[in-house]
């Protein structure tokens, strides 16, 4: 049976859905210049917001009147909900009603239709992979342990979209200072601080899993004198990020 959620409420529990337009893609918007010659040079381009038109009839033996009232407090919302439909439920889009919702009852049969913006003009994966030592080489990336006691980490993207990876680090000795190279540069600690002693208590330095929550907690530093330089273009020496205290 085809289900359609939208945030914590399966709308399917009081309605079938007769049609649902979801497309193949959204609609990009592009910004043009003129050739010389033939055709046009793209400057740019941009996705749109994605429309999904939905009509639907309500399930026969309900009360049309408390479905119009159940339907109007779940889908008139002020912020996008999670729609999750039950033929691709690996996905979801953070989508919000735009327009009206159409109503039309006699008192025992009603139909209507309405439609979810979303947004971003895409729809998320819910599924997480993991990149690990174990499978290493495989489809979500390769890990490799360097010479100089670094390690490098390729990441594959499978999707059409970037990618926020979530690191998880496990030292297996005392360490003061970890980095990490990529589009960015991030520093934990002192690199230019000898080790005098070893520590015996256990300390999170950071913990974020977020955008929002690296936003948050971390700011440019500005107050070093020295750097760890990384010389990957096109990423600048001396670029390095500090915990908020």
């Amino acid at each position: 049976m085809f289900k359609v959620k939208y945030g914590d409420d399966y709308l399917t529990d009081y309605v079938r859905f007769i049609k649902v337009n979801r497309g193949v893609a959204s609609e990009s918007e592009l910004l043009l210049e003129e050739n010389s010659g033939d055709g046009t040079k793209v400057l740019k381009s941009r996705r749109k917001a994605k429309e999904i038109p939905m009509t639907f009839h309500v399930i026969d033996g309900l009360d049309v009147n408390v479905v119009r009232e159940k339907l109007g407090s779940i889908i008139s919302t002020t912020e996008t909900k999670q729609l999750i439909f039950s033929d691709n439920p690996n996905f979801y889009y953070e989508a919000i009603l735009t327009g009206t919702i159409e109503y039309t009852d006699d008192g025992f049969n009603a139909d209507g239709g309405f439609t979810l913006l979303v947004p971003s003009g895409y729809a998320e994966s819910v599924d997480t992979k993991v990149l690990n030592n174990d499978n290493s080489g495989g489809e979500n990336g390769t890990i490799i342990n360097n010479a100089d006691n670094s390690v490098s980490v390729l990441i594959n993207n499978n999707g059409t979209l970037p990618i926020y990876p979530t690191i998880k680090i496990t030292p297996t000795a005392e360490s003061g200072f970890f980095g990490i190279a990529g589009q960015n540069v991030l520093e934990i600690g002192n690199p230019d601080e000898a080790d005098e002693k070893r520590k015996t208590k256990q300390t999170t330095i950071a913990d974020f899993k977020t955008q929002s929550d690296f936003d948050t907690n971390f700011v440019d530093a500005t107050d070093r004198t020295t750097s760890w330089e990384t010389n990957i273009s096109p990423i600048p020496n001396n670029s390095k990020l500090k915990w908020k205290t």
